[in-house]
């Protein structure tokens, strides 16, 4: 039902923003499983949990989408009783499929450090990580499935007459508590890889450059914190279904992010496949242009050498003239591209 017409309407943003993130999180997924199968030709379990992941994110985020049609974005006094109903009953399943959906990114994330670390201490502090991420999903969804008696009633909206579910503040400090609990464990997933890579890796460029792309798992831990505050903070006693979608774009926001920086890591082959395709292109124009350069030097001489352009053998570079520079500067570029490729793949 198109709602789109009615004040205050605000169903559109869920649309667009989803749609932009599925469309995102495809790209991301799609290149990692390229890198992984075409270039490291190494599938590993934290790849099949980040498919998995994606598959889920996609659907909850379809289901958000969907969502609109049933009065989502729309002030409940203009939505029918009966188009209610229906909403509350996609919410009701959207809400387990977050808790498992989130589950699955960082145990994606989790499954990615033994790829970078092995220490038996590093083990059980994953263990440990895992088996809290479990605890936390199990809780949130039998008090979930549990909240409404009889267990149709989890699936009513909390205004039909005759439903026996617990006060919607007990729900939200439900959500809150879930909410806390897994900013902690992000904040433990984000540090852990970080502090494995400082720590055991030779500091490099390349080095800076991980660390720096699994620093952007800050803005996951951020999106995290304002979705906990805003649960807080919004009274969802009253028009439930226009003020429930500020909740959901941050909730949406928070996983795919996570997706993302799950992902991130695995791209790594990608890029060192493809900067020095980019190197070795800029080495061909510089050698290209000097050639010319010798070429026309060459013919105003009329076949003659001048004198001051030989290059005496084993000379630094930086001792050499501006015309014998022009001569030698394509062999200094190839043997500094050679130089920074050899201490890349030493790290």
């Amino acid at each position: 039902m198109d709602f789109s017409g009615t004040p205050g309407y605000h169903g559109h943003t869920e649309i667009v923003l989803n749609g932009s993130l599925i469309g995102i999180s495809t790209i991301v997924c799609s290149l990692r499983v390229f890198a992984r199968l075409f270039i490291t030709k190494h599938l590993g379990l934290d790849d099949v949990l980040a498919a998995i992941a994606y598959l889920a994110l996609t659907a909850l985020s379809v289901m958000d989408i969907t969502a609109v049609q049933f009065g989502s974005g729309t002030h409940i006094e203009f939505v029918p009783e009966e188009i209610v109903s229906k909403y509350f009953e996609m919410f009701s399943i959207e809400s387990i499929l977050y808790f498992w959906t989130m589950a699955t990114v960082r145990y994606a994330i989790l499954a990615f450090i033994p790829r970078i670390a092995q220490d038996k201490s590093i083990s059980r502090i994953s263990w440990v990580v895992a088996v809290l991420i479990f605890a936390q999903t199990i809780v949130a969804t039998a008090y979930r499935l549990t909240e409404c008696e009889p267990f149709t009633d989890n699936f009513q909206s909390p205004l039909t007459p005759g439903t026996h579910c617990v006060g919607v503040i007990r729900h939200t400090n439900m959500m809150i508590g879930h909410g806390t609990v897994g900013i902690i464990l992000d904040l433990i997933l984000l540090v852990l890889p970080i502090w494995i890579i400082c720590n055991k890796m030779m500091w490099s460029k390349k080095t800076l450059q991980i660390v720096l792309v699994l620093s952007i798992g800050f803005f996951a831990v951020a999106t995290a914190i304002i979705r906990v505050c805003l649960f807080a903070t919004i009274n969802l006693k009253t028009d439930v279904t226009w003020k429930m979608p500020f909740l959901s774009i941050w909730t949406n926001l928070e996983a795919h992010v996570g997706l993302w920086c799950c992902c991130f890591p695995a791209l790594q082959p990608l890029l060192r496949t493809v900067l020095p395709t980019s190197r070795a292109r800029a080495v061909s124009i510089v050698y290209n242009n000097s050639t010319h350069a010798r070429y026309r030097s060459s013919t105003q001489d009329k076949g003659s050498t001048r004198k001051g352009h030989e290059i005496e053998p084993n000379r630094p570079y930086e001792m050499l003239n501006g015309s014998q520079r022009t001569i030698a500067l394509p062999e200094k570029v190839k043997e500094d591209t050679i130089r920074r490729d050899q201490d890349e793949t030493a790290v």
